[in-house]
């Protein structure tokens, strides 16, 4: 989950804004949304840019500002059009910036701080590709070079010349760019708002942290994602992203319940006649609603940390023994997830990229 600051662009705070805002919400993330006009709104672009004008740029800057310093750190700092500005400035010039999203506009890093991207802020910046604000205006080319220079930020056009597409309150809103934005927005935060274990933990926490961290991982590979999304696979394999976490969830379930602490498999494993047929759970999870696929996932790592809160050390051994007949410790087999589910996650990264060009650890 991640905090978000989302801020409006020139028309002001629209249904539209906190529409996209309230979707942030609906996945999960914390959102909020500054009204920089005091209540106004604008019929056009124009209109908006005239009153920005007339209160002065820098008076929308420093309400963005105080609005920021406000919240605490750790933010993502997102913003459409005018608002990519305000955007783009905190999170150059704010310490503890986990990431921005720029919608439909770029200036020159030059413009905020000592004019370097942070290191660690990722960054995402969406746009039609022939938006003539965006193009004409000079932003593509300072996104571009932006992006150029900040490891593993991305660029995302899409067809079309409209500039406030993803805003469905307008004329300009494009449903199907606004549905791919969104994905990929989500995608992003996910991954920006994953929990790392501590530094100095204990064995048994730091191996749970770690284990944690990969399923954050593997989650955010999948989110955004419909039904569609998840059951696509690449043209040389036939694994995909449901497949996937649908399979992890059974390797944790068979190696920390059945293996490790000597109890049943659990539904809907159970009655599986895997033998005949060994890739049910890849077949299954491409075929079930993204978020029943989700869900069984997590409650597959609330099942894990019982276990090990059961068992308390991490000498402490199995119940079952392994394939070499001897039994295994909690150590061993936390590590043997982690690898897994790393593994895996290196599968994940290459089919969501091929779904919609998401990337990132």
């Amino acid at each position: 989950m991640s905090d978000v600051i989302l801020f409006h662009h020139a028309q002001g705070l629209t249904e539209g804004v906190l529409h996209f805002a309230e979707e942030l919400r609906a996945a999960g993330h914390r959102v909020t949304v500054p009204d920089l006009y005091e209540g106004r709104t604008f019929a056009t672009v124009e209109e908006g840019v005239a009153h920005a004008r007339e209160i002065g740029f820098e008076t929308v800057l420093e309400r963005a500002r105080q609005v920021a310093e406000s919240l605490p750190e750790g933010l993502v700092y997102a913003g459409f059009s005018l608002g990519a500005m305000a955007a783009q400035m905190l999170a150059q010039s704010r310490p503890g910036a986990v990431g921005a999203l720029l919608f439909h506009g770029c200036v020159p890093p030059t413009e905020f701080g000592d004019g370097n991207w942070p290191p660690g802020v990722g960054l995402q910046i969406h746009a039609m590709d022939h938006d003539p604000y965006f193009v004409d205006e000079g932003d593509e080319e300072v996104a571009r070079e932006l992006v150029s220079r900040v490891h593993g930020s991305r660029l995302y056009l899409y067809p079309g010349n409209q500039h406030l597409f993803a805003d469905r309150s307008l004329a300009s809103y494009d449903p199907e760019a606004a549905r791919l934005l969104m994905q990929r927005v989500l995608a992003f935060l996910s991954l920006a708002g994953r929990e790392e274990p501590d530094t100095q933990e204990g064995e048994l926490k730091m191996l749970e942290g770690y284990l944690a961290l990969q399923r954050q991982t593997i989650l955010a590979k999948t989110a955004g994602l419909d039904r569609e999304g998840m059951a696509k696979y690449l043209p040389t394999s036939s694994l995909s992203l449901g497949g996937l976490l649908y399979h992890l969830a059974l390797v944790e379930e068979s190696w920390m319940e059945v293996r490790y602490a000597g109890r049943e498999l659990p539904d809907p494993w159970r009655g599986v006649d895997f033998d005949a047929d060994p890739e049910w759970e890849f077949r299954t999870g491409g075929e079930l609603e993204p978020e029943l696929v989700r869900q069984r996932y997590r409650e597959a790592g609330e099942r894990t940390h019982r276990v090990i809160a059961e068992a308390g050390a991490p000498d402490h051994l199995s119940a079952m023994p392994a394939h070499n007949g001897r039994r295994f410790s909690l150590r061993w087999v936390l590590l043997h997830l982690i690898e897994e589910t790393a593994r895996h996650i290196g599968h994940a990264d290459l089919i969501r990229e091929a779904i919609d060009g998401s990337v990132g650890e």
